[in-house]
Order: C-alpha cells, then structure tokens, then sequence
C-alpha cells in the first residue's frame, strides 16, 4: 500500500528535482563556489552543468551537506511522492493523474502498483546521509527552498543513511510508455 503524500510541479514540462537533508535549506543561494569544475553545488547553474555529464543524477552540496539532482522523465512537469512499507520515500513520473489522462481505458492502478514494488529492481545512483528527521524535495528553480509548497515538500524519514535508487517500468500496453521511480530506501 502506497500514501501519497503530494504532488511536486514546474511551471514548465521540466522538472529538475533536487534532494537534500533540509537543514541544509538555509544555505541553497548564495552556495560556496565549487572547489573545481568535477564539483557541483546546489546552486542551479552549477546543477545544470552537472547533469549535462549525461549521467542519471548528480551530487550536489549544499552548505555542509550533500545531496542529489536528477530529472526523472521531463514530460509532464509534475512528480508524484509517495511512501511505502518498504521506502519511506519515492518519486514517481509522470504522476497517476497524467496516466488517467493519458490512458484513461488502461489499468492504470495496475501500473502504479507494479512500480511501487519494484524497489529490488531498481538500480543504485547514490547515498545519501540525513543529519537531521527531514528531506527536502524540491524544484530546481523554487526561488525561496525553505519553503515548500507545490514546487517542494518536506518529508520526515529519519536522521540516517539513505540509498537512492532508479527502476523504469514500461507500461504493458505500450513499451514506448515508461513510468520512473526514485527510491529512496534505508542503507
């Protein structure tokens, strides 16, 4: 059984979605210069130069702490979060109300299902460590990051050690058509 426990947008179809402990909030801009071009802070020029590495997500530093960066499928502008039993935190894209829309005659429910499980399925790209209860998620470009709304949230895990991890489901009724998870799972 997944909660939902809101929805992230972008006032375009992009979402570039950023993932940090949110102690770190108060230190998202101005960022401390990166110590060399290999090195990516949390400030969005810098975030956008990551990721155009190619790679599927890309650590970041914001303040003391660290984090992730990552688009998961740049169509819809919006991603969905949820918590399962067996991860306190996963993002999904596009949301269940794309797939309604889109698919409406399809099995939508089925889909979602299928994905939120297949945590053992999905492909490490990082770890995360959580000094504080609280993660933040948030649009790339959310102008005040302390506070969330539509375009973050703020979700209580648990001080500790993350691992973030990747699963692309395709849907059955047309392979071209792919659901993306981010898991966020305890080391």
């Amino acid at each position: 059984m997944a909660d939902l426990l809101g929805t992230i947008t972008s006032p375009t179809a992009s979402l570039i979605l950023v993932i940090v402990d949110a102690a770190a909030a108060p230190s998202w801009v101005p960022t401390k210069p990166a110590a060399n071009k290999a090195q990516f802070t949390g400030h969005p020029a810098e975030v956008m130069r990551g990721l155009a590495t190619g790679d599927d997500v890309t650590p970041i530093d914001v303040g003391p702490n660290s984090g992730f960066a990552f688009e998961l499928e740049g169509r819809s502008g919006r991603i969905d979060a949820y918590r399962t039993p067996a991860a306190p935190l996963v993002l999904a894209a596009p949301p269940r109300a794309w797939w309604a829309e889109h698919h409406a005659e399809q099995d939508v429910d089925a889909l979602f299902t299928t994905a939120l499980a297949a945590h053992d399925d999905a492909t490490e790209v990082g770890e995360l460590e959580l000094t504080s209860d609280r993660l933040l998620a948030a649009y790339l470009w959310l102008e005040a990051i302390g506070t969330p709304g539509e375009r973050g949230l703020i979700v209580d895990l648990g001080a500790g050690r993350y691992r973030l991890a990747r699963h692309e489901t395709p849907a059955p009724w047309d392979d071209e058509q792919v659901l993306v998870m981010m898991f966020l799972l305890p080391a």
